[in-house]
C-alpha cells in the first residue's frame, strides 16, 4: 500500500499536488504493484491530485490506484491526541497532506478487515 505525499501549500512547485518524492519513489523505485490511495480531494486541487496520481496507474504504471473518501476525516484530525505537522505546517496550513494519509490509513483498515 502507498500513500501519495500531497501538499498544496508548498511553495516549490515540484512539491505541489502530488510530490515528485511520491512520483518517483512509486514510478520509478518500487518493484512491486501496490495500492496506491489517492485521496479525493475537492475543487481543481483535487483534479491535479487525481491527473498526477494517474501516472502511477493504467497500462504504464504497475499499481491500482485506489481512490478514497476524504469526507470526515478532517474532523477525526482534528480529535487527534498528537501534534499533527508536516513540513512545520499543521492541519490548518496544508490540509490536503493530512488527508491523503489518513485516507491511505482509512483504506489499509479495510484491508484487514477483508477476509483473504
Amino acid at each position: 500500500m502507498a500513500c501519495l505525499r500531497v501538499s498544496v501549500a508548498d511553495p516549490r512547485e515540484r512539491h505541489r499536488g502530488v510530490s515528485h518524492h511520491s512520483l518517483t519513489a512509486y514510478g520509478r523505485v518500487a518493484l512491486l504493484p501496490a495500492d496506491v490511495v489517492v485521496p479525493l480531494l475537492p475543487g481543481a486541487f483535487g483534479d491535479a491530485v487525481r491527473r498526477q496520481a494517474a501516472a502511477l496507474g493504467g497500462p504504464q504504471g504497475r499499481h491500482r490506484l485506489v481512490e478514497v473518501p476524504t469526507d470526515g476525516l478532517r474532523a477525526a484530525l482534528e480529535t487527534s491526541p498528537v501534534r499533527l505537522e508536516t513540513m512545520g505546517r499543521d492541519l490548518s496550513a496544508d490540509e490536503p497532506a493530512f488527508l491523503s494519509a489518513a485516507a491511505a490509513g482509512t483504506h489499509a483498515a479495510t484491508l484487514t478487515l477483508t477476509p483473504p
